[in-house]
């Protein structure tokens, strides 16, 4: 099967691929904005030369992180097909390297995927052409994916939109002119279909789990274990003693006991394990732009708050340490945080406890899995405390009459016995139809999954970028050019000195909010 051209919304900078475009003039010198804090290695290379290649490697990336890629898009006054070369020519490149070095790829994917942001529209020059770089940039990008490089290797692209006008643009854009390859059967898509038409009512919330950040590099909780028993010393034998003690809780109690002895605590021990994470994995960007409100996650780390970030900084109150009472979105952290390390919870005291240091989140998941449509992405529904709290929820379900589902899950393949369990609870969506056994295909499906959620959201897009000006004209529709020009007079009605009394209706604030939905940037 060919390679497939993800659109995501996000930082390039953070998200885990294999190589990214890096944007830059011809001195070969990005802007010091397109380097993360804290960085302290390479900032330039060698000054590019008119008419000879137009992208470099930035020497001095350590291995095993994301490549990032000099490439001269940075220039005013050029055609939009200067700047789509250029990102023909960073393709090309970074294919080349990696097929060449049969490496296995980055983030445990089975593609490597190159990312880049939409070329030559924030500094280069073609800002006022965005649309026009979209309309361009898309068909190379679907082109390159089909091509097989040596050794037959074939790459996923991810197109990285930072913004959330330039993000729906790229998504109209797609739909309008892509049809979708075969990875997903009939029977996917009508799936995704179907969450995107609850997302759109508001009616889904997700429900995230260890796999999710596991693309990101992360171990899941076998792995977790076993490296905080390697952490405490624990001999081969030890560890397969450990092992067999089956129940994770007993197994990080035995762990926490011999941390205790060499003066650690198990919260800061996991920290160490999971250790301070930059890149965020292609899923999390991808959930992260879902049109829900409500998400809880039993993940320690950050990577799906850094991912949601750019979306709605403003607007996240992250549950229970940082809440905020007039977030739009909130997040909670069922088990804990990095961020606050001594509060983890993943011994069997701890979840014993759980109920009476934090009885109010007990409560709100219960009303979230009552009130919603729940996505679990990620989540094996073997945590024991999940298995008390929705025990109460199908008392209360069953006792209202409520349906028997209250959600659905997102699996790699078909779980055998263990889905008896949950069969009246939960709707299964597998991206391959075979039992999870030894030799299943993990990473195929892993990426099934990342494909799935890509149609989701193209499903769920908006028009952020409606209103925002004439840069993003090619890609409206002549209705949306109608639209924009009346409710561009409507807005230069109402927003002028003598309409002060119009914005300061009842009805104005509604009005504003969906001005500001299609790209209206009001005045302050």
């Amino acid at each position: 099967m060919a390679g497939h051209v993800f659109i995501v919304r996000g930082d390039i900078r953070r998200l885990a691929c294999d190589a990214w475009l890096l944007p830059c003039d011809g001195r070969a010198r990005p802007k010091n904005d397109w380097f993360l804090p804290g960085y302290s290695g390479p900032r330039d290379g060698t000054r590019f030369l008119e008419g000879g290649p137009r992208t470099q490697l930035l020497r001095g990336t350590p291995a095993g992180l994301p490549q990032p890629w000099l490439t001269h898009v940075g220039s005013h006054h050029r055609p939009v097909s200067w700047y789509v070369d250029g990102a023909s020519e960073f393709l090309d490149a970074a294919a080349g390297v990696i097929a060449a070095a049969a490496d296995v790829p980055l983030f445990r994917r089975a593609r490597p995927l190159l990312a880049l942001p939409i070329v030559g529209t924030g500094g280069g020059g073609a800002a006022a052409r965005t649309g026009e770089v979209v309309q361009e940039l898309l068909p190379r990008l679907e082109t390159f994916a089909t091509r097989p490089f040596p050794g037959d290797r074939e790459f996923d692209v991810a197109l990285v939109c930072w913004d959330a006008a330039s993000y729906a643009a790229a998504q109209a854009e797609r739909v309008r002119r892509t049809s979708w390859p075969t990875d997903l059967t009939d029977t996917l898509r009508n799936e995704a279909e179907r969450l995107a038409r609850l997302a759109l009512r508001g009616e889904l919330a997700l429900f995230l789990g260890a796999g999710v950040s596991m693309a990101a590099g992360l171990p899941g909780w076998d792995g977790l274990l076993r490296a905080l028993a390697e952490r405490v010393g624990m001999s081969p034998d030890e560890q397969r003693a450990l092992a067999d003690l089956r129940n994770a809780l007993d197994q990080a109690t035995v762990v926490e006991r011999r941390l205790k002895d060499r003066g650690e605590t198990l919260g800061r021990a996991v920290a160490t394990v999971l250790g301070p994470r930059r890149h965020y994995a292609l899923a999390h960007a991808q959930l992260a732009a879902m049109p829900v409100r409500e998400v809880i996650t039993t993940n320690y780390d950050q990577l799906f708050e850094d991912a949601w970030h750019p979306a709605d900084a403003d607007g996240l109150s992250i549950l229970p340490g940082g809440i905020r009472p007039n977030a739009r979105r909130w997040l909670l952290k069922m088990h804990g945080c990095l961020s606050d390390a001594d509060q983890i919870v993943l011994t069997r005291s701890s979840y014993t406890r759980y109920d009476e240091r934090l009885p109010a989140l007990t409560g709100l998941v219960q009303a979230f899995l009552v009130t919603r449509h729940v996505l679990f992405v990620g989540f094996s529904l073997i945590d024991d405390n999940f298995h008390r709290i929705v025990d109460a929820v199908r008392r209360l379900r069953t006792a209202a009459g409520s349906p028997a589902r209250f959600g659905s899950a997102l699996t790699l393949g078909h779980g055998g016995l263990a889905e008896v369990l949950w069969e009246h609870d939960l709707e299964r969506i597998r991206m391959d139809p075979r039992q999870e056994t030894p030799g299943f295909p993990v990473a195929e499906a892993a990426r099934r999954l990342e494909i799935f959620l890509d149609y989701l959201l193209s499903r769920t897009r908006n028009t952020a970028h409606l209103l925002v000006g004439e840069r993003f004209d090619p890609l409206l529709t002549p209705g949306e050019r109608r639209l924009r020009d009346a409710l561009g007079q409507f807005v230069r009605a109402v927003t002028g000195d003598d309409a002060a009394s119009v914005r300061e209706t009842v009805a104005w604030p509604q009005v504003e909010r969906l001005l500001s939905a299609l790209g209206f940037d009001p005045p302050r």
